[in-house]
C-alpha cells in the first residue's frame, strides 16, 4: 500500500476520498532575470517552468524581505492577482487563469476543477530590489484554518475587495484574524472594470464594517469597461494601460499630472484630503504642514514615509485601485507592498523570541505529505538565526531532537534547494518526522533549557518558551469514516494520524455507541473520488 493512500469517508450518504499527499514536480534550474521595476517588465526567459529564486546577498537582508499574504472573500480575485504578480515579477512566462485551470498558486486538482483556493500556497518572487515571500490564502469560509496558520507567520497582508461589493462576509473573518495577529495591511480594490464598481461604496463599507480609517491613494481613470488606469495621489502621476496591447499589461504610461488637465482639480482636492488625514495621525508630516501653512506641495517622499508609518502602526489602511484580470494597477500594488508593508525588522515579534535571539528559532506552520521528498515537507518561518541543510534542531514542544534534510524555497508545488537561509524567511524543509503544525524549533536542547531557566527566574507563570502556535477554530463539519475493508483498517488509522499532523483542526474520536470513527474539523475539502485505496 502506498504512502499516499486515500481515505474512504462516509459523510451522510456520500462516500468521498481525500488523498493524503500529492506528487511534486521539480523544475530544472533555469536562468533567472532579476527585475528592478521602472515602468515596464521585460519578458522573462525561455520557459513556462518556474525559475530559480534570485538569492543575491542583499535580498536576504531583513530590510529587503517582505513576508506577505493575500486575503479576501471568495471570488474577489486573489489568485488572479497573484498570477499577475508572478508574471510581472519574472517568475512565470505566461499568465495563469483560474477559468483555464492553469494557475501556479492553485495547483491541486480540486482547486483547478472548482476554480477556488483550498490550501495556502507559498512562493518567492523579486520586485523592486526586494524579495517577496508571498502566501495566497483561501477565501472560502470552509478553509478558515488555512488562513489562520498563514497569518500567524506573516508580517503584512494585502486585503483584496471586489470593488462592486465592498466588504463581504469572509472579508470580515480574515480581517479579524489579521487583527488578532496585529498584521499591518492595505486594501486593493479589484475589479474596477465592473459596471457596479464604486470607490465611495467601498470606502464607506471599510469604515462601517472594518472600523478602520481608509486612506485613498488612487483615483480611477475611467468607469466600468472604460477603466484604464489611475491617478496616484502621492506622486500626482497619471498611470494608464493600453487595454488593446498584447503585452498583458507589462508596459504602461506614467507621467506627471498638469494643471491644464480635466482631472487636475479632482486630484488636487483628493490629495489635500489625504494629507489632512495623514497629518492627524503622523507627527512628522503634521509638523511639515504647519511649517508650510499649506496642505499643497507636500513632497511625495514625505507622504510615502507617512503612509508607511501609519500603516505599520495600524492607525489607518491605504486603499489602492485596479483590475487584475484586465492587467491594470497590479504593478503599483506591488510597489505598495515594498513601500508600505513591514520588513521582518519592522514587524511585531513573538514574545518568546527574545529568549533565543540571536540563535536559531523557527515556527512550523504547515505540514504537507510528499512521497518524492521523504514523505513530509514542513513549512517554517525562521525568526532568528540561520537554518542550514542537514542541521540538527530541537523541538521545544515535543522535547525531541531531529535532523533536517533539505532546505527548500517554495514555488507553489515546485521547490528549489538552497544550502541555508537567514532569519526573516519562509522556507520548506524535509526530514522532520516528529514535528507538528505549531511547534517551535531551536538550535539545540541546551538553548531550550536556558530559555526555560530564564523564564523560571522571572517567575512569570503565563510565559512559555514556545512561539505562539496556531489558534484552532471550532469544527464546522462532522463525519464518520471507515476503511474499505478490515485489512485496510490499520492503513486508515495511519492516514488519519498523518492528516492530524497536517491539519491541527482535525479531531478523531470513537463513538462509544456505534463504534464508528468520527472526524470533526474546521476544513472541509469537498468530495472527490479515487480508485486507489
Amino acid at each position: 500500500m502506498r504512502l499516499d493512500r486515500s481515505v474512504a469517508v462516509v459523510c451522510g450518504r456520500l462516500r468521498w476520498w481525500r488523498s493524503v499527499s500529492a506528487g511534486v514536480c521539480v523544475s530544472p534550474p533555469l536562468r533567472h532575470l532579476h527585475l528592478t521595476h521602472t515602468r515596464h517588465c521585460p519578458q522573462s526567459p525561455g520557459s513556462d517552468a518556474l525559475p530559480s529564486p534570485p538569492l543575491r546577498d542583499h535580498l536576504q537582508s531583513l530590510d529587503h524581505i517582505r513576508n506577505i499574504g493575500i486575503m479576501a472573500h471568495i471570488d474577489a480575485g486573489k489568485t488572479t492577482t497573484t498570477e499577475r504578480m508572478l508574471f510581472y515579477g519574472g517568475v512565470t512566462r505566461t499568465l495563469g487563469e483560474v477559468h483555464h485551470g492553469d494557475t501556479v498558486m492553485d495547483y491541486l486538482d480540486q482547486e483547478r476543477e472548482r476554480g477556488i483556493t483550498i490550501t495556502s500556497a507559498a512562493i518567492t518572487l523579486p520586485w523592486a530590489d526586494h524579495r517577496i515571500n508571498l502566501v495566497d490564502t483561501p477565501g472560502h469560509v470552509d478553509f478558515t484554518m488555512e488562513v489562520e496558520r498563514s497569518l500567524r507567520v506573516l508580517d503584512g497582508a494585502v486585503a483584496i475587495l471586489d470593488a462592486s461589493a465592498g466588504v463581504e462576509a469572509q472579508t470580515l473573518t480574515v480581517w479579524r484574524q489579521a487583527d488578532r495577529y496585529k498584521v499591518p495591511r492595505f486594501i486593493y480594490l479589484n475589479k474596477m472594470d465592473k459596471p457596479a464598481a464604486s470607490v465611495p461604496l467601498c470606502l464607506s463599507s471599510i469604515r462601517d464594517k472594518l472600523h478602520t480609517l481608509p486612506l485613498l491613494l488612487h483615483l480611477p481613470l475611467g468607469q466600468g469597461k472604460l477603466f484604464r488606469g489611475l491617478m496616484d495621489l502621492v506622486t500626482l502621476h497619471r498611470l494608464e494601460w493600453d487595454l488593446s496591447s498584447s503585452d498583458r499589461g507589462r508596459q504602461y504610461l506614467q507621467r506627471a499630472l498638469t494643471p491644464d488637465e480635466e482631472v487636475w482639480d479632482e486630484a488636487q482636492l483628493a490629495r489635500c484630503e489625504l494629507i489632512d488625514k495623514l497629518a492627524d495621525l503622523d507627527n512628522p508630516l503634521a509638523e511639515y504642514v504647519l511649517e508650510q501653512e499649506s496642505l499643497e506641495n507636500v513632497p511625495a517622499p514625505l507622504m510615502r514615509e507617512a503612509v508607511r508609518r501609519v500603516t505599520l502602526s495600524q492607525e489607518a489602511v491605504p486603499v489602492l485601485v485596479g483590475s487584475s484580470y484586465k492587467n491594470v494597477g497590479v504593478q503599483p500594488m506591488m510597489n505598495a507592498v515594498v513601500d508600505f508593508l513591514p520588513s521582518p525588522r519592522d514587524a511585531t515579534q513573538p514574545p518568546a523570541l527574545s529568549l533565543y535571539t540571536p540563535n536559531l528559532c523557527a515556527l512550523a506552520f504547515k505540514i504537507v505529505h510528499d512521497k518524492q521528498r521523504g514523505g513530509i515537507l514542513t513549512y517554517l518561518r525562521v525568526y532568528s538565526g540561520r537554518l542550514e541543510k542537514g542541521q540538527r534542531v530541537y523541538n521545544v514542544n515535543g522535547s525531541r531532537s531531529e535532523k533536517l534534510g533539505q532546505v527548500l524555497i517554495a514555488y507553489a508545488d515546485h521547490y528549489k534547494e538552497v544550502a541555508s537561509v537567514e532569519a526573516g524567511n519562509i522556507v520548506v524543509v524535509t526530514g522532520l518526522k516528529g514535528t507538528n503544525t505549531g511547534d517551535t524549533l531551536v538550535g539545540s536542547q541546551s538553548v531550550a533549557n536556558t530559555a526555560r531557566k530564564r523564564l523560571a527566574a522571572v517567575g512569570d507563570e503565563e510565559a512559555t518558551p514556545t512561539l505562539l502556535g496556531v489558534e484552532v477554530p471550532d469544527p464546522v463539519f462532522f463525519c464518520s469514516v471507515e476503511a474499505p475493508s478490515s485489512s485496510q483498517q490499520k492503513a486508515l488509522e495511519e492516514a488519519l494520524v498523518q492528516l492530524q499532523r497536517e491539519d491541527p483542526s482535525l479531531h478523531v474520536t470513537q463513538d462509544e455507541e456505534t463504534g464508528q470513527t468520527v472526524l470533526s474539523g474546521a476544513v472541509f475539502y469537498g468530495c472527490s473520488e479515487s480508485d486507489e485505496v
